[in-house]
């Protein structure tokens, strides 16, 4: 019996320090989809130290399945008992999914968008993923409307999913998505565990801005953000005014929030 419980504590010790070698820290790139997450997901990925998720889609699905859980009354009664069986099936996917011994930050992507969010259920997202991982940090990327939207029209959604047929949305709609991304930021810009990263700083004044996230994240001895060339962007000035006018709220309520360089 003695031996058998040295057995136990020795292998309960032999699994504390195993874990020690896998990342402690989370961080999830969020924000409008085509703000530049993709390029924040393949930069950070490159840093010492972190390895990075693209849209694994794990806190989307996990966050589907807190909301549809805690809609019936005995599991809502068990609502810590639940949290911790989902979070613990979100860090064994992290972990089985690659070779981590040695990370010390995991960062996943994913943007706000209907497709992902077809109830557009955004805040409540955020919400599941404070509430899973409450020590994580959230990077919120934000860019110009214009060319966000823009970059948005360009392309087709949908083509993630399993048996849906790839569609387009409309200006109106992306316009729609812009601004409740925005809405979002200025929420939760405040928050410790937030950065909001401003397009127009990380491509103008990168290596300021790779220190501000570096410093955010724990980074060190990181390698500085390069900037790509981006596309012109081609709505007419019609379709410019129109977008301008639907998320001028918006921008305004940025702006008091010192978040004007997108």
């Amino acid at each position: 019996m003695a031996e058998q419980l040295k057995i136990k504590k020795v292998t309960k010790a032999s699994l504390l320090k195993f874990q020690r070698l896998f990342p402690r820290e989370i961080c999830l790139i969020t924000g409008a989809p085509r703000s530049g997450t993709s390029a924040l997901s393949v930069w950070l990925g490159q840093q010492p130290g972190v390895a990075a998720f693209a849209e694994s889609r794990i806190l989307v699905s996990i966050h589907k399945f807190l909301v549809e859980a805690l809609r019936f009354k005995n599991l809502e009664r068990e609502n810590l008992r639940i949290t911790s069986l989902a979070r613990q099936l979100v860090l064994d996917y992290y972990f089985n999914s690659r070779l981590l011994i040695g990370e010390k930050l995991v960062i996943d992507k994913e943007p706000l968008e209907p497709i992902a969010f077809p109830a557009k259920d955004y805040e409540p997202f955020i919400s599941s993923v404070k509430q899973l991982l409450p020590d994580s940090r959230l990077l919120f990327a934000i860019r110009d409307p214009l060319a966000t939207i823009w970059s948005m029209s360009r392309r087709t959604w949908g083509e993630s999913l399993q048996n849906e047929t790839a569609r387009k949305f409309t200006i109106e709609e992306h316009t729609e998505n812009w601004c409740a991304c925005a809405n979002l930021i200025a929420r939760h810009c405040t928050d410790p565990k937030t950065y909001v990263v401003q397009f127009g700083n990380l491509v103008n004044d990168s290596e300021n801005e790779s220190k501000r996230i570096f410093s955010f994240l724990n980074i060190r001895h990181g390698i500085t953000f390069q900037p790509q060339p981006t596309k012109e962007i081609g709505f007419s000035s019609e379709e410019q005014a129109k977008i301008l006018t639907g998320v001028q709220p918006q921008l305004a309520q940025l702006k008091t929030q010192g978040i004007t360089n997108l």
